[in-house]
């Protein structure tokens, strides 16, 4: 039995460094790969950053390239013009090549309420300059012209002289009346007094008396009609009434602000009234002899 253990224990320290060689290897081999796999990763890791990195090269690239073509066009290259085909100058036989000839660029158009002082209105610019129209005399007078739909002198005149005689019976009337009437002309002619209201409520009424005439002149197919000699009594009897003509009063000078875009604040008001009053009496005779 000796003689078999001695054998064995003699043999223990060869298979234990022989097995400690394997491991060893074992180790080095698992210690190798593991090397190799660290290096495949960060390796990976790299192409993916080189790959995004090139990625965002080709996008700036791409930009950069857009935007210098862009610039370029603007730069060198110019709107082309609308062409308007020109017909030859001399007669022809057969087919022929029209001429091209470049448009001229239409203006660009003004806002609405754009003035030509370059000042912006701050009103309707029926107020504003252009408003008041004068006679001969240099005194303020509105007129109207219009057809009348192929009606006779003697049909415009009964049309015209039935709406004048009711328009000195409407409810701001003072002391109204058809002053004048020519029949075989047909003229007629009202001297017009009524109130003209700026403004009313339960405690206030401002408001102004208004006179003028009203002239109506006809002929076959023709209307024309004038209010001239306008006078305001505003306030009678107190200190800040007055009693003036139409040109110390509505005229650009007086009823509209240094800019010429506004109403002016005291006399801007018979300004408005009286050319909607204006454009009222023509509008309405006007749809009248038109019927």
């Amino acid at each position: 039995m000796k003689k078999i253990i001695i054998p064995i224990f003699m043999l223990l320290p060869l298979m234990t460094a022989q097995a400690q060689t394997v491991l060893t290897e074992e180790q080095q081999q698992l210690e190798q790969a593991q090397k190799q796999l660290e290096a495949a990763k960060k390796a990976l890791e790299v192409a993916k950053i080189k790959a995004q990195a090139a990625k965002l090269k080709a996008q700036a690239d791409s930009i950069n390239a857009a935007s210098a073509k862009a610039e370029a066009k603007k730069a060198h290259a110019t709107e082309p013009e609308p062409v308007v085909v020109k017909e030859p100058t001399t007669s022809t036989t057969g087919w022929a090549i029209p001429v091209a000839v470049a448009a001229k660029p239409k203006e660009a158009a003004k806002p609405a309420n754009k003035l030509a002082n370059g000042t912006t209105a701050k009103v309707d610019m029926k107020y504003l300059a252009g408003a008041i129209t004068y006679n001969d005399e240099n005194k303020i007078e509105f007129t109207l012209d219009t057809d009348a739909n192929g009606k006779t002198a003697k049909q415009i005149y009964d049309i015209v002289l039935k709406y004048m005689s009711e328009l000195t019976q409407n409810e701001q009337n003072i002391a109204s009346r058809v002053a004048l009437v020519n029949d075989a002309e047909h003229v007629i002619a009202n001297t017009m007094d009524e109130w003209l209201v700026f403004s009313q409520s339960f405690i206030s009424l401002d408001r102004t008396e208004f006179k003028y005439q009203l002239i109506a002149r006809i002929s076959d197919n023709h209307l024309n009609l004038s209010l001239c000699r306008i006078i305001y009594n505003y306030e009678e009897g107190r200190s800040t009434g007055f009693k003036e003509p139409a040109e110390e009063v509505i005229s650009d000078k007086i009823a509209l602000n240094k800019k010429q875009n506004d109403l002016a604040k005291i006399f801007g008001k018979f300004r408005r009234c009286t050319i909607d009053r204006k454009d009222q009496i023509f509008a309405e005779l006007a749809a009248l002899v038109k019927q």
